[in-house]
This record gives C-alpha cells, structure tokens and sequence, in this order.
C-alpha cells in the first residue's frame, strides 16, 4: 500500500495527536465532574487515547522511527474504544442514551479510515466489515427487545452502504496514487544514470532543450576523466565504478550535471559569464584534487568549454564543446580549454539565464 512521504506523514499526525490529546483530557475532566450515566465508560478509555496521543507527539518530535508502529497502536486504541461503547450501553446501562449511537458512528468511521490507511486493501475490507456486522447486530438485536428494529434495520444498511462507499473511495484513489507514483519511478528512471544517479544522457538533453526553449545564455562544459582505461585495466571495474561515483559526488550541488556517456560528464553552469567560468575552474581544481588522493591512479579531468548564447542551438554548442575537450585531451590532459563564446558574437548580458 503505498505511503505519503515521511514528512508529510509527520506532520499530520502532529496535528491529528495534538488535536487528540486535547479532546480526550477535555472529555477526561468532564467525565470526572459528571454524574452522566456513560461517565464509567469515558473515565476508562479517554485516558487511554490521551496516553496514546501523547506517545504519538513523542515519537514524532522525537523523530523516533516508529511511525509504522504508532499507526497500529492508534488502529488498536481507536477501535477499542469506539466500539466498547455500544456493549458498554447495553450491558451497563440496558439501554443508548440520546446521541450516543450518533457518536459510535462517528467512532465506526474513525476505526474503518484508519482500517484502510493502515491495513492493506483486503484486510481493511474484512476489519471494517466485521465492525460493521458487530455494531449493527447489536443496536438490530436492542431494538428488537426495546424499540422499532426495522427502523434500526434501516438506519444500520445505511451505514453500512457508506462504509462500503469509503471502501471504493479508498480502493479507487490508491491505485491512482500507485498508478502515480510507478509513472513517476518509471519517468525518473528514464532519465537517471544508475551508477552515479546524475542524469544520463537523455535527461542531459531535456535539460539543454528547456534552457534553449527558456533563453538567456548559459556555460556547457564537457568533463572526459583522463586515465581512466588505465584505471580500470589495472584495478578492475569496481576501482573505476568508485571513481565515477566520488566524481558524481562533487557534481551534484550543480544545478545540472549528467553522465554524458562512459567517463564523460555533461556540465551546465549559469551566467553571469565570468562567474561561470570561476565556478567550473573551482570545481574543477576541487574534483581533481579529490580523485588524485582518491584513486590508486592518477586520474585528473580535461574539460572542453563553452559560453552559448541566448535561444542559440545546443547542439552547436556541443560540437565547439567537444572541440574544446579534444585539444584539452591533446595538449597534456588535466585541464580546461574554455571557448569564451560560439561564432556569432559576445556572450549574453549576466543574468540571463535562470538554472
């Protein structure tokens, strides 16, 4: 069954606990002041739910990792407590006040909405439909000694017809949050390197056709690891796996960077120009340092750069790009060789471009 995220699970019961503890200490003094026929059975489970709340608030401010945990507790507490009600009446008092049977059904749809957010669709279904068949075989077989049972009958098959009303809203919205999520794993998945889990090449390409179809201008640099077919010959693939991976490491706090392919890396740097071009160097320096002390190796970084203008054609680019990297490549490796723009004049004003 799937879940909201975490910290959207956290944040709802923070309020859902808070809320609660609040109602049941308030129900709880009411009780202890009143001489209300039913006080016996509030005395007896709204302390219960107010220690339930207030273990609910520590685990999550605490963020303990028990919410899986606090959710089966707050099934068990709710539906205990809701439907000891109804035989508490009967068996206690002989008789459901006024308003009462109001309120367990409010307590029945409490317990059947946590049935489903807590259990799997199936063992939800049969939960909610044994609480339904307690309930309403009780308050059937009460009325049939004391009061007009078809009526009670009646009341009872339209309970019953809104439980299975929820069933269907539940069925039907978590397999299109299922059906959601799968698209959205199966979309991410498209478009992500599994090994480095940067984009790949394709999502590479979304990205630089966003940036041409939004203009302004934008520093795409091509990264080849040099040395790299060494590495991997004289210490394996898994050594040159690592490699990849620590380089991914430092390229992730770019906006975008992608596997463009074996041991090269797409980077994509906003404007203003001159800025760009001091951040790439900068990381540049910085990456190289990391993988020399890294690998058993050396291995270092030639990079081709270029300056592309507003709407201009990625593709373009790419090609004075990888000019770029062959003479970096062909002039000692471990450096950068930056066009400072494509034909067609001077680069864009700073602030051009939004990353």
């Amino acid at each position: 069954m799937p879940r909201p995220t975490e910290e959207v699970r956290r944040t709802y019961y923070l309020w859902a606990c808070a809320a609660g503890l609040l109602t049941t200490v308030t129900l709880t003094v009411q009780a202890a002041l009143s001489d209300h026929p039913e006080r016996l059975y509030f005395l007896l489970t709204q302390p219960l739910m107010a220690l339930l709340s207030a273990a609910g608030l520590a685990v999550i401010l605490l963020r303990l990792n028990a919410l899986t945990l606090l959710e089966y507790l707050a099934l068990v507490t709710v539906t205990f407590a809701t439907t000891a009600r109804l035989p508490f009446d009967l068996l206690v008092l002989g008789t459901v006040p006024a308003g009462a049977e109001v309120q367990m059904v409010i307590g029945l749809l409490m317990s059947a909405v946590l049935g489903f957010l807590t259990l799997g669709n199936r063992s939800a279904v049969t939960f909610v439909t044994v609480l339904f068949a307690i309930h309403a075989g009780l308050l059937t077989w009460h009325a049939s000694t004391a009061g007009p049972w078809l009526t009670t009958l009646g009341t009872q098959f339209s309970l019953g017809t809104l439980l299975l009303l929820l069933a269907a809203l539940f069925h039907f919205r978590i397999g299109y949050v299922q059906a959601s999520q799968d698209r959205t794993a199966l979309h991410a998945l498209t478009l992500t390197d599994p090994l480095t889990g940067l984009l790949n090449r394709r999502g590479g390409e979304l990205a630089l056709d966003n940036l041409t179809e939004r203009g302004g201008g934008y520093l795409l640099a091509i990264a080849d690891v040099d040395n790299f077919k060494q590495l991997n010959d004289r210490y394996g693939h898994a050594e040159g796996d690592r490699a990849l991976l620590e380089l991914a490491a430092s390229l992730k706090h770019l906006r975008t960077a992608a596997r463009w392919g074996g041991e090269e890396f797409l980077l994509l740097i906003g404007p203003p120009h001159d800025q760009a071009e001091q951040e790439l160097r900068a990381l540049l320096e910085r990456t190289t340092d990391q993988l020399r002390h890294f690998t058993p190796v050396p291995v270092t970084l030639s990079v081709g750069a270029v300056w592309v203008k507003a709407h201009q054609p990625w593709q373009e680019a790419l090609i004075t790009a990888d000019e770029a990297l062959y003479t970096a490549k062909t002039t000692g490796k471990n450096r950068l060789v930056m066009t400072a723009f494509p034909p067609g004049g001077p680069p864009d004003p700073p602030g051009s471009a939004h990353l």
